[in-house]
Order: C-alpha cells, then structure tokens, then sequence
C-alpha cells in the first residue's frame, strides 16, 4: 500500500518560534498574570490583565479568555456539508495563539466531540474550540495550555474572513469524529484516522504540534506501530 502523502503544510520555523516566544515570555509562574502592551504602548485593561492587541496572550482569567476567542474568531455556517466552523475575525501570524481551549466537562469515554488529553482521558472544550473543522492540510496546531486543555495556534499566515482548522489526529490516538474527511484539500487522507495512521514524516509529527502523552513511552513510534 502507498504511502500516504505528505502534507503541504508549509511554515516559516523561525518566524513562527519568534512569534510564539512573543507570547509566552509573558507567562509567568503559576498563579500570575499574563501581560502585556498593545502597539501603541498602552496599556488596556480586561479583567485586571493587560492584554496585547496584536498577540492573543493567554491569560489565567476564564472570562477573558472566552473575550479574546470572541474578539479572534466567528462561528459561521460553510455553506456545506460540514455544517458549522470557525473563521478568523482579523489576520494571525505563524505562532499566534487563535482559539483559546476551555474545557467544558470530562467525558468518561471518547464522544465524536470530544478532545483527547492522555491515555483514557477525554474532555468536552467549550465553544468555539468544540466547532473548529478538520482539515489534513490545517493551519492551526494545538499546544497544551494551563487550563488543561489546548491552545490552537496558527501554523501559517491567516487572512481575515478564512475558516480555521486542525488536524484531529494531533491528539486522538483513534478518532471516531471524522469516518469521511471533507476537507477537500490536495492532500486529503479521506478521513481523521487518528495518531495511530499518521506517516512518522508527517509535518505536525516531525514539528512536535501533537498532544503531548502521545510523546510518553505510549506514544512513541515504536508503541504506536505495535498497538497500529
């Protein structure tokens, strides 16, 4: 069987290290404050945290996280078959966090809705994480953040008005949310499949944007070829 292609996922590493590194200089240790100054250099306040209006900064404030997902993006229909998505209310760089991840409640077992976040462990994100799209060529990844869940960061320059999409497979080891992939990219593997079929040179894997105990002795290639 053919190997199947690798994705076109195409990023500039070092702007998109820069950029995160923008982001996460300003956090502290735990229980602080993110911070930050906007372009002009004042200071705006939302919830006693500065917020940055050009880096969606992260912050230990629920409330103004779910602001700032509203303020980065819009839940609207495609128009197709895959129902609802999300779409960027303004333009991202590589290494700008998009969507903020919340989690809503723990599921006892995996839902076509929910996110995998270790081995048996399964949780329910709150909008608008929960409505964004699979994509086999996405431009977000997902990195963990400290509220337990996951942060979607854009992999690539994203133009206002543009739907934003991950790949599943990042962090279910078997996804039982997309049976067929609509995605309709060049690269389209025709469903989700889950961690256990990506290639090893899978652009995500080879960058390291996938959910973190997939990296335990579980998750290694080694592992996951057996279990496969």
């Amino acid at each position: 069987m053919d190997k199947p292609p690798t994705s076109e996922i195409t990023w500039n590493h070092r702007d998109f290290r820069r950029t995160f590194r923008k982001q996460r200089k300003f956090q502290a240790t735990s229980g602080e404050k993110y911070s930050s100054l906007n372009r002009a250099g004042e200071r705006n306040s939302m919830s006693d945290t500065h917020i940055n209006h050009d880096l969606s900064i992260l912050t230990d404030d629920v409330a103004c996280a779910k602001q700032l997902n509203a303020r980065n993006v819009k839940i609207l229909s495609t128009g197709g078959e895959r129902g609802r998505g999300v779409f960027a209310a303004r333009d991202f760089l590589p290494g700008e966090i998009v969507v903020i991840g919340l989690i809503d409640r723990m599921e006892t077992v995996r839902t076509t809705n929910s996110f995998q976040l270790d081995w048996n462990v399964h949780a329910l994100f709150h909008k608008p994480a929960v409505i964004v799209n699979h994509c086999c060529d996405p431009n977000l990844a997902i990195v963990p953040n400290r509220f337990g869940a996951y942060d979607f960061v854009a992999i690539q320059r994203i133009s206002s008005g543009a739907e934003v999409t991950w790949n599943y497979a990042t962090s279910e080891f078997e996804c039982i949310g997309v049976s067929v992939c609509l995605c309709s990219s060049r690269n389209c593997r025709g469903s989700a499949g889950g961690f256990s079929t990506l290639p090893r040179d899978h652009p995500l894997l080879v960058s390291g944007f996938y959910a973190p105990y997939l990296k335990k002795t579980q998750g290694t290639f080694q592992e996951r070829d057996r279990v496969a």
